[in-house]
Protein backbone atom coordinates (compact mmCIF):
# COMPACT_ATOMS: atom_id res chain seq x y z
CA UNK A 1 0.00 0.00 0.00
CA UNK A 2 1.22 3.13 -0.70
CA UNK A 3 2.02 5.96 1.81
CA UNK A 4 0.14 9.13 1.76
CA UNK A 5 1.76 12.40 3.04
CA UNK A 6 -0.68 15.43 4.07
CA UNK A 7 1.11 18.72 5.53
CA UNK A 8 -0.47 21.18 7.56
CA UNK A 9 -3.06 23.73 5.59
CA UNK A 10 -5.43 25.51 5.80
CA UNK A 11 -8.30 27.29 4.11
CA UNK A 12 -9.05 30.06 7.06
CA UNK A 13 -5.30 31.75 7.62
CA UNK A 14 -2.40 32.54 5.90
CA UNK A 15 0.81 32.00 7.71
CA UNK A 16 0.40 29.42 10.74
CA UNK A 17 0.65 30.47 14.05
CA UNK A 18 3.06 27.48 14.96
CA UNK A 19 4.99 25.64 12.63
CA UNK A 20 8.20 23.31 13.92
CA UNK A 21 11.58 23.74 12.07
CA UNK A 22 11.36 21.69 8.34
CA UNK A 23 7.83 21.94 8.67
CA UNK A 24 5.72 22.67 5.50
CA UNK A 25 1.99 24.18 6.05
CA UNK A 26 -0.10 26.07 3.18
CA UNK A 27 -2.54 28.54 3.05
CA UNK A 28 -5.74 28.11 -0.11
CA UNK A 29 -7.29 31.06 1.63
CA UNK A 30 -7.79 33.27 -1.44
CA UNK A 31 -4.96 36.05 -1.53
CA UNK A 32 -6.32 39.55 -1.19
CA UNK A 33 -2.80 41.65 -0.88
CA UNK A 34 -2.70 41.03 2.96
CA UNK A 35 -4.13 38.24 4.09
CA UNK A 36 -0.93 35.65 3.64
CA UNK A 37 -2.85 33.57 1.46
CA UNK A 38 -2.20 31.12 -1.48
CA UNK A 39 1.67 30.46 -0.01
CA UNK A 40 3.52 27.78 0.95
CA UNK A 41 5.13 28.25 4.55
CA UNK A 42 8.61 26.37 5.96
CA UNK A 43 9.72 26.78 9.37
CA UNK A 44 13.44 27.74 9.88
CA UNK A 45 15.75 28.97 12.29
CA UNK A 46 15.70 27.59 16.00
CA UNK A 47 11.96 26.39 17.39
CA UNK A 48 10.84 27.41 21.30
CA UNK A 49 7.98 25.32 22.31
CA UNK A 50 7.57 24.10 19.39
CA UNK A 51 7.51 27.02 17.13
CA UNK A 52 10.01 27.87 14.62
CA UNK A 53 11.71 31.18 14.63
CA UNK A 54 10.89 32.14 10.90
CA UNK A 55 8.19 30.80 8.72
CA UNK A 56 10.04 31.40 5.26
CA UNK A 57 7.49 31.68 2.04
CA UNK A 58 8.52 28.98 -0.39
CA UNK A 59 6.16 28.67 -3.19
CA UNK A 60 2.39 29.04 -3.62
CA UNK A 61 -0.87 30.07 -6.07
CA UNK A 62 0.28 33.50 -5.24
CA UNK A 63 3.38 33.45 -7.50
CA UNK A 64 2.39 31.39 -9.97
CA UNK A 65 -0.75 34.03 -11.02
CA UNK A 66 1.76 36.37 -11.06
CA UNK A 67 3.87 34.12 -13.89
CA UNK A 68 1.21 33.44 -15.53
CA UNK A 69 -0.22 37.28 -15.62
CA UNK A 70 3.17 38.73 -16.97
CA UNK A 71 2.82 40.51 -20.38
CA UNK A 72 5.00 42.77 -22.51
CA UNK A 73 2.33 45.75 -21.89
CA UNK A 74 3.48 47.89 -19.80
CA UNK A 75 1.19 47.16 -17.00
CA UNK A 76 1.12 48.11 -13.37
CA UNK A 77 1.98 45.45 -10.52
CA UNK A 78 2.61 43.24 -13.23
CA UNK A 79 5.40 40.94 -14.48
CA UNK A 80 7.02 41.81 -17.58
CA UNK A 81 8.11 39.68 -20.07
CA UNK A 82 10.62 39.77 -23.24
CA UNK A 83 8.45 39.90 -27.14
CA UNK A 84 8.67 37.80 -29.36
CA UNK A 85 12.41 39.48 -30.29
CA UNK A 86 13.39 38.77 -26.72
CA UNK A 87 13.16 42.67 -25.65
CA UNK A 88 11.72 44.20 -23.02
CA UNK A 89 9.24 46.48 -24.99
CA UNK A 90 7.36 47.64 -21.81
CA UNK A 91 8.08 51.20 -22.36
CA UNK A 92 9.36 53.56 -19.81
CA UNK A 93 12.01 51.34 -17.99
CA UNK A 94 13.23 53.36 -14.23
CA UNK A 95 16.60 51.29 -13.32
CA UNK A 96 20.31 51.01 -13.05
CA UNK A 97 21.27 49.86 -16.55
CA UNK A 98 24.78 48.08 -17.27
CA UNK A 99 25.84 47.68 -20.95
CA UNK A 100 26.06 49.99 -23.77
CA UNK A 101 23.51 52.80 -24.06
CA UNK A 102 22.21 54.35 -27.66
CA UNK A 103 22.49 57.22 -25.97
CA UNK A 104 24.47 59.23 -22.78
CA UNK A 105 22.99 62.81 -22.16
CA UNK A 106 25.58 63.04 -19.53
CA UNK A 107 28.62 64.08 -21.36
CA UNK A 108 27.38 66.37 -23.66
CA UNK A 109 28.88 68.61 -22.16
CA UNK A 110 32.56 68.33 -21.55
CA UNK A 111 34.29 68.16 -18.48
CA UNK A 112 37.33 68.58 -16.58
CA UNK A 113 39.29 65.87 -14.18
CA UNK A 114 41.27 67.18 -11.65
CA UNK A 115 43.44 65.83 -8.82
CA UNK A 116 44.68 68.41 -6.05
CA UNK A 117 46.51 67.17 -3.09
CA UNK A 118 50.11 65.53 -3.07
CA UNK A 119 50.04 65.52 -6.68
CA UNK A 120 48.12 68.46 -9.05
CA UNK A 121 46.70 67.60 -12.06
CA UNK A 122 43.93 68.81 -14.25
CA UNK A 123 42.65 67.41 -17.91
CA UNK A 124 41.56 68.97 -20.91
CA UNK A 125 37.86 68.69 -21.49
CA UNK A 126 36.42 65.18 -21.54
CA UNK A 127 33.51 64.36 -23.29
CA UNK A 128 33.73 60.46 -23.53
CA UNK A 129 35.10 60.35 -27.46
CA UNK A 130 38.35 60.04 -26.77
CA UNK A 131 40.88 59.90 -24.89
CA UNK A 132 42.68 62.97 -22.86
CA UNK A 133 46.26 63.12 -21.08
CA UNK A 134 47.63 65.33 -19.24
CA UNK A 135 51.08 65.93 -16.48
CA UNK A 136 51.04 65.59 -12.78
CA UNK A 137 52.88 67.77 -10.21
CA UNK A 138 54.05 66.31 -7.14
CA UNK A 139 53.62 68.95 -4.04
CA UNK A 140 56.34 70.06 -2.64
CA UNK A 141 57.30 68.86 0.83
CA UNK A 142 61.20 69.58 0.78
CA UNK A 143 63.01 72.96 0.37
CA UNK A 144 66.42 71.78 0.99
CA UNK A 145 67.51 70.27 -2.39
CA UNK A 146 71.24 68.96 -3.06
CA UNK A 147 73.32 66.30 -2.85
CA UNK A 148 74.26 65.17 0.69
CA UNK A 149 76.69 62.88 2.46
CA UNK A 150 80.17 62.54 2.66
CA UNK A 151 83.30 60.64 4.16
CA UNK A 152 82.80 62.34 6.97
CA UNK A 153 79.37 63.31 7.51
CA UNK A 154 76.22 61.05 6.86
CA UNK A 155 73.07 61.80 6.03
CA UNK A 156 70.04 62.18 8.03
CA UNK A 157 66.64 61.69 6.28
CA UNK A 158 62.91 62.29 7.11
CA UNK A 159 60.12 60.46 5.52
CA UNK A 160 56.22 61.12 6.05
CA UNK A 161 53.79 58.44 6.18
CA UNK A 162 53.22 58.33 2.47
CA UNK A 163 56.77 57.56 1.66
CA UNK A 164 58.06 60.90 0.57
CA UNK A 165 61.15 62.65 2.17
CA UNK A 166 59.82 65.63 3.69
CA UNK A 167 63.61 66.89 5.15
CA UNK A 168 67.37 66.18 4.65
CA UNK A 169 70.34 67.21 6.08
CA UNK A 170 74.25 65.72 7.29
CA UNK A 171 75.32 64.51 10.68
CA UNK A 172 79.39 64.82 11.21
CA UNK A 173 81.21 61.44 11.86
CA UNK A 174 82.98 61.36 15.29
CA UNK A 175 86.92 61.30 14.38
CA UNK A 176 88.46 60.76 17.78
CA UNK A 177 88.05 57.20 19.85
CA UNK A 178 88.70 56.88 23.13
CA UNK A 179 90.48 53.90 24.51
CA UNK A 180 91.61 52.41 28.19
CA UNK A 181 92.94 50.11 29.80
CA UNK A 182 93.16 48.03 33.26
CA UNK A 183 95.76 51.40 34.27
CA UNK A 184 95.44 54.63 31.77
CA UNK A 185 93.58 55.94 29.16
CA UNK A 186 94.07 57.82 25.84
CA UNK A 187 92.33 59.21 22.71
CA UNK A 188 92.98 58.24 18.94
CA UNK A 189 92.93 60.78 16.43
CA UNK A 190 90.98 58.18 13.60
CA UNK A 191 93.05 59.00 10.36
CA UNK A 192 95.79 60.33 12.18
CA UNK A 193 97.40 58.14 14.90
CA UNK A 194 97.86 54.46 14.75
CA UNK A 195 96.25 52.26 17.64
CA UNK A 196 98.96 49.92 18.77
CA UNK A 197 97.87 46.35 20.45
CA UNK A 198 101.00 45.42 22.75
CA UNK A 199 101.44 42.05 24.41
CA UNK A 200 102.84 41.64 27.92
CA UNK A 201 104.80 38.75 29.17
CA UNK A 202 104.42 35.35 27.56
CA UNK A 203 101.69 36.70 24.76
CA UNK A 204 102.95 38.48 21.74
CA UNK A 205 101.00 40.53 19.40
CA UNK A 206 100.15 39.63 14.81
CA UNK A 207 98.88 42.00 12.62
CA UNK A 208 98.17 40.19 9.78
CA UNK A 209 95.32 41.31 6.77
CA UNK A 210 93.74 43.81 9.21
CA UNK A 211 93.14 41.53 11.89
CA UNK A 212 95.19 41.15 15.57
CA UNK A 213 96.34 38.36 17.00
CA UNK A 214 97.20 37.70 20.36
CA UNK A 215 99.30 34.17 21.32
CA UNK A 216 101.16 32.52 24.37
CA UNK A 217 103.55 29.40 24.24
CA UNK A 218 100.71 26.55 23.87
CA UNK A 219 97.16 26.43 23.66
CA UNK A 220 95.30 26.73 26.63
CA UNK A 221 91.85 26.00 26.07
CA UNK A 222 88.77 24.15 27.73
CA UNK A 223 90.49 21.07 25.76
CA UNK A 224 94.20 21.52 25.67
CA UNK A 225 97.16 19.34 27.19
CA UNK A 226 98.87 22.46 29.09
CA UNK A 227 102.42 21.92 30.63
CA UNK A 228 103.67 24.26 33.63
CA UNK A 229 106.19 24.27 36.22
CA UNK A 230 105.43 24.32 39.76
CA UNK A 231 101.51 25.14 40.55
CA UNK A 232 101.12 26.69 43.62
CA UNK A 233 97.16 27.24 44.59
CA UNK A 234 96.36 29.99 47.55
CA UNK A 235 92.65 29.09 47.40
CA UNK A 236 90.56 26.68 45.39
CA UNK A 237 91.62 23.81 43.18
CA UNK A 238 88.65 22.43 40.81
CA UNK A 239 89.43 20.26 38.09
CA UNK A 240 87.29 17.17 36.43
CA UNK A 241 90.38 15.46 35.78
CA UNK A 242 93.72 15.53 37.37
CA UNK A 243 96.31 12.67 36.44
CA UNK A 244 99.54 11.56 38.25
CA UNK A 245 101.80 8.52 39.02
CA UNK A 246 101.39 8.64 42.62
CA UNK A 247 99.17 11.16 44.85
CA UNK A 248 100.04 11.34 48.60
CA UNK A 249 97.73 13.38 51.10
CA UNK A 250 99.73 13.81 54.29
CA UNK A 251 96.48 15.07 55.86
CA UNK A 252 92.51 14.62 55.42
CA UNK A 253 91.00 14.22 52.18
CA UNK A 254 87.56 15.21 51.43
CA UNK A 255 86.32 13.99 47.88
CA UNK A 256 82.34 16.09 47.37
CA UNK A 257 82.04 14.27 44.06
CA UNK A 258 82.38 10.73 43.04
CA UNK A 259 85.51 8.42 43.84
CA UNK A 260 85.66 5.97 41.23
CA UNK A 261 88.93 3.46 41.83
CA UNK A 262 89.91 1.74 38.61
CA UNK A 263 92.82 -0.80 39.76
CA UNK A 264 92.91 -4.21 40.89
CA UNK A 265 92.67 -4.40 44.74
CA UNK A 266 91.86 -1.40 47.19
CA UNK A 267 92.85 -1.61 50.92
CA UNK A 268 91.37 -0.14 53.59
CA UNK A 269 92.84 0.22 57.10
CA UNK A 270 91.07 2.29 58.77
CA UNK A 271 89.91 0.90 62.06
CA UNK A 272 86.05 2.75 61.51
CA UNK A 273 83.57 2.33 58.65
CA UNK A 274 81.04 4.70 57.93
CA UNK A 275 78.59 4.02 54.82
CA UNK A 276 75.76 6.66 54.36
CA UNK A 277 74.69 5.05 51.64
CA UNK A 278 71.52 2.58 52.33
CA UNK A 279 72.51 -0.31 49.78
CA UNK A 280 76.08 -1.65 49.31
CA UNK A 281 76.24 -3.46 45.70
CA UNK A 282 78.53 -6.26 44.83
CA UNK A 283 79.42 -7.54 41.51
CA UNK A 284 78.46 -4.32 39.87
CA UNK A 285 79.67 -4.69 36.51
CA UNK A 286 77.97 -8.83 36.19
CA UNK A 287 74.50 -8.45 33.92
CA UNK A 288 73.47 -12.27 34.57
CA UNK A 289 72.78 -14.42 37.57
CA UNK A 290 75.58 -16.60 36.44
CA UNK A 291 78.53 -13.47 36.32
CA UNK A 292 77.36 -13.01 40.16
CA UNK A 293 77.60 -16.56 40.87
CA UNK A 294 80.08 -16.55 44.39
CA UNK A 295 79.24 -12.73 45.16
CA UNK A 296 78.76 -12.36 48.86
CA UNK A 297 80.41 -11.61 51.98
CA UNK A 298 83.73 -13.75 53.79
CA UNK A 299 84.48 -13.07 57.73
CA UNK A 300 88.26 -14.32 58.10
CA UNK A 301 89.23 -15.60 61.62
CA UNK A 302 87.73 -18.74 62.05
CA UNK A 303 89.35 -21.91 60.54
CA UNK A 304 86.85 -21.97 57.67
CA UNK A 305 86.34 -18.29 57.04
CA UNK A 306 82.42 -17.63 57.49
CA UNK A 307 80.62 -16.37 54.20
CA UNK A 308 77.59 -15.59 52.86
CA UNK A 309 77.55 -16.00 49.41
CA UNK A 310 75.05 -15.97 46.04
CA UNK A 311 74.50 -19.30 44.43
CA UNK A 312 72.85 -18.85 40.90
CA UNK A 313 72.23 -22.33 40.15
CA UNK A 314 69.22 -21.79 42.65
CA UNK A 315 69.09 -17.90 42.79
CA UNK A 316 69.60 -18.77 46.67
CA UNK A 317 71.89 -17.26 49.59
CA UNK A 318 74.12 -19.74 51.18
CA UNK A 319 75.13 -19.84 54.46
CA UNK A 320 78.10 -21.53 55.87
CA UNK A 321 77.40 -20.97 59.27
CA UNK A 322 74.13 -21.53 61.38
CA UNK A 323 72.13 -18.95 61.66
CA UNK A 324 70.48 -18.21 65.16
CA UNK A 325 67.91 -15.70 65.46
CA UNK A 326 65.39 -14.77 67.94
CA UNK A 327 62.46 -14.84 65.99
CA UNK A 328 61.77 -15.79 62.00
CA UNK A 329 58.84 -14.29 59.74
CA UNK A 330 58.78 -15.93 56.19
CA UNK A 331 58.16 -19.32 54.34
CA UNK A 332 60.34 -22.28 54.99
CA UNK A 333 61.44 -25.08 52.79
CA UNK A 334 61.86 -28.45 54.52
CA UNK A 335 61.56 -30.36 57.86
CA UNK A 336 61.32 -28.48 61.15
CA UNK A 337 62.63 -30.45 63.80
CA UNK A 338 59.38 -29.59 66.01
CA UNK A 339 55.71 -28.49 65.20
CA UNK A 340 53.96 -26.87 68.14
CA UNK A 341 50.88 -24.88 66.74
CA UNK A 342 49.09 -27.76 65.87
CA UNK A 343 49.84 -30.15 69.01
CA UNK A 344 45.80 -29.36 69.35
CA UNK A 345 43.15 -30.25 67.12
CA UNK A 346 41.14 -27.33 65.99
CA UNK A 347 38.10 -26.73 64.21
CA UNK A 348 37.70 -24.32 61.08
CA UNK A 349 34.44 -21.90 60.99
CA UNK A 350 32.92 -19.51 59.05
CA UNK A 351 29.67 -17.31 59.47
CA UNK A 352 27.89 -14.49 57.45
CA UNK A 353 26.86 -14.40 54.20
CA UNK A 354 28.32 -18.09 54.39
CA UNK A 355 27.86 -20.22 57.02
CA UNK A 356 30.58 -23.71 57.47
CA UNK A 357 31.62 -25.28 60.16
CA UNK A 358 35.18 -28.33 59.88
CA UNK A 359 35.78 -31.23 61.83
CA UNK A 360 38.56 -31.77 64.21
CA UNK A 361 41.59 -30.51 62.00
CA UNK A 362 45.16 -31.15 63.43
CA UNK A 363 46.57 -31.14 60.38
CA UNK A 364 47.14 -35.20 59.67
CA UNK A 365 43.86 -35.54 57.19
CA UNK A 366 41.69 -33.45 55.11
CA UNK A 367 38.21 -31.79 56.32
CA UNK A 368 35.70 -31.56 54.36
CA UNK A 369 32.10 -30.34 55.04
CA UNK A 370 28.76 -28.51 53.72
CA UNK A 371 28.62 -25.19 53.50
CA UNK A 372 25.12 -23.37 53.07
CA UNK A 373 24.29 -19.08 51.77
CA UNK A 374 22.58 -17.49 53.57
CA UNK A 375 19.07 -16.10 52.59
CA UNK A 376 18.89 -12.93 51.93
CA UNK A 377 15.73 -13.03 49.72
CA UNK A 378 12.19 -14.17 51.31
CA UNK A 379 10.11 -13.88 48.01
CA UNK A 380 10.91 -16.84 45.39
CA UNK A 381 9.62 -18.08 42.48
CA UNK A 382 9.48 -16.61 38.58
CA UNK A 383 8.73 -13.10 37.91
CA UNK A 384 8.03 -11.26 34.65
CA UNK A 385 5.52 -11.63 31.81
CA UNK A 386 4.17 -10.35 28.34
CA UNK A 387 2.65 -7.45 30.29
CA UNK A 388 4.89 -7.13 33.09
CA UNK A 389 8.52 -6.86 33.92
CA UNK A 390 10.92 -8.58 36.50
CA UNK A 391 12.33 -6.17 38.89
CA UNK A 392 15.46 -7.39 41.11
CA UNK A 393 17.44 -5.54 44.06
CA UNK A 394 20.95 -6.56 43.94
CA UNK A 395 23.23 -5.84 46.83
CA UNK A 396 26.84 -4.96 46.79
CA UNK A 397 28.12 -8.49 46.99
CA UNK A 398 26.37 -9.46 43.86
CA UNK A 399 23.24 -11.59 45.69
CA UNK A 400 19.56 -11.02 44.73
CA UNK A 401 17.83 -9.48 47.93
CA UNK A 402 13.97 -8.70 46.57
CA UNK A 403 12.10 -9.78 43.24
CA UNK A 404 9.44 -8.69 42.48
CA UNK A 405 7.04 -7.61 38.94
CA UNK A 406 6.15 -4.56 37.79
CA UNK A 407 3.24 -4.17 35.03
CA UNK A 408 4.29 -2.14 32.02
CA UNK A 409 2.37 1.43 31.85
CA UNK A 410 0.89 2.31 28.86
CA UNK A 411 2.72 5.09 26.69
CA UNK A 412 2.41 8.56 26.84
CA UNK A 413 4.35 10.98 25.52
CA UNK A 414 6.42 11.42 28.67
CA UNK A 415 5.88 7.91 29.69
CA UNK A 416 7.70 4.76 28.17
CA UNK A 417 5.15 1.85 27.91
CA UNK A 418 2.56 -0.30 25.98
CA UNK A 419 1.43 1.25 22.58
CA UNK A 420 -1.06 0.46 19.77
CA UNK A 421 -1.10 2.17 16.34
CA UNK A 422 -3.78 4.02 15.01
CA UNK A 423 -5.45 1.49 11.72
CA UNK A 424 -5.74 5.09 9.38
CA UNK A 425 -2.53 5.65 9.69
CA UNK A 426 -0.37 2.38 10.35
CA UNK A 427 -0.21 -1.71 9.53
CA UNK A 428 0.67 -3.75 12.20
CA UNK A 429 1.44 -7.38 10.35
CA UNK A 430 3.69 -9.75 11.90
CA UNK A 431 4.69 -7.13 14.20
CA UNK A 432 6.45 -5.22 11.62
CA UNK A 433 4.49 -1.45 11.62
CA UNK A 434 3.91 -0.06 8.23
CA UNK A 435 3.25 3.75 7.74
CA UNK A 436 0.09 4.06 5.80
CA UNK A 437 -0.79 7.73 5.68
CA UNK A 438 1.10 10.93 7.44
CA UNK A 439 -1.09 13.99 8.03
CA UNK A 440 0.00 17.03 9.38
CA UNK A 441 -3.57 18.47 10.18
CA UNK A 442 -5.31 22.08 9.08
CA UNK A 443 -5.04 25.23 11.27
Amino acid sequence: MATILRIKRSAVSGNPATLAAGELAYSHLTDNGANGGDRLYIGMGTETGGNAAEHVVVGGKYFTDLVSAATNANTASTIVKRDASGNFSAGTITASLSGTASTATALATGRTISITGDIAYTSAAFDGSGNVTGTGTLATVNSNVGSFGSSSAIPVITVNAKGLITAVSTASISTALSISGNTGTDTVALGVDTLALVGGTGVTTTVTDNQVSFAIGQAVSTTSNVTFNDVTVNGSLSSDDITAANISVAGNATIVGNLTVQGTTTTINSTTIAVGDLNITVAKDATTAAAANGAGLTVNGPTVPATILYASTDDSWNFNKLVKATTFAGALTGNADTATKLATARTISISGDLTWSSGSFDGSANVTAGATLATVNSNVGSFGSSTSVATFTVNAKGLVTAASAAAIPTASTSVLGLASFDSTNFTVTSGAVALTAVDGGVY
